[in-house]
C-alpha cells in the first residue's frame, strides 16, 4: 500500500456525486486532519482538482484516512500543494450536550486541548471547524445536508 502524504487529495462517493478532501496533517492522537473541499462533482479531471485545492476549504475535520483508504472507501486522486495561505487551525468548536440537552459550546485549543466554555459563539467562533473525528458516513451526510 502506498503511504499517505500531506497534500494527497481523495474522492468519496455520495448519492449526489463525488466529494473531495485534502490530507493536511497527522495528529498522533486524533489521526488525519483533512480539508473538506467545496461542492459535489459528477466527474473528475486534473483541471478541476488543480482549481479545487486552491479554494478555501469548508472546514477541517479529523478522519481515519488510513483505514478508509485501505478499505477502498476513498480513492486517491493525486497529490497537490496545500494553498499558500493554508495554516493549521489553532482552535476548534464542539457543542457540549448532556443527556440530549445543549449545555454550551467548548472552544478547543488544538495545541493543548484546553477547553474554553462559551454560551454563544461569536462570528470568529462560528467559523471554527468542528472538533472530533468523523467517519465516512458522517462526512457523506454532512456534504448532503449542506446541499453541496
Amino acid at each position: 500500500m502506498a503511504l499517505l502524504k500531506i497534500g494527497d487529495v481523495f474522492g468519496i462517493e455520495t448519492s449526489n456525486g463525488i466529494a473531495y478532501f485534502q490530507y493536511v496533517h497527522k495528529n498522533e492522537v486524533m489521526g488525519s486532519l483533512i480539508r473538506i473541499l467545496p461542492n459535489l462533482y459528477q466527474d473528475t479531471n486534473k483541471d478541476l482538482l488543480n482549481t479545487l485545492v486552491k479554494q478555501k476549504e469548508l472546514y477541517q475535520i479529523h478522519f481515519p484516512l488510513g483505514a478508509a483508504f485501505t478499505r477502498k472507501i476513498v480513492s486517491k486522486m493525486g497529490n497537490y500543494p496545500l494553498p499558500k495561505d493554508f495554516v493549521l487551525p489553532e482552535k476548534f468548536r464542539v457543542d457540549h450536550i448532556i443527556k440530549g440537552e445543549f449545555i454550551c459550546w467548548h472552544i478547543v485549543d488544538y495545541a493543548n486541548w484546553q477547553r474554553e466554555r462559551v454560551e454563544r459563539l461569536n462570528d470568529y467562533q462560528k467559523r471554527l471547524s468542528p472538533w472530533g473525528t468523523w467517519n465516512d458516513t458522517l462526512l457523506r451526510k454532512d456534504w448532503l445536508r449542506a446541499g453541496l
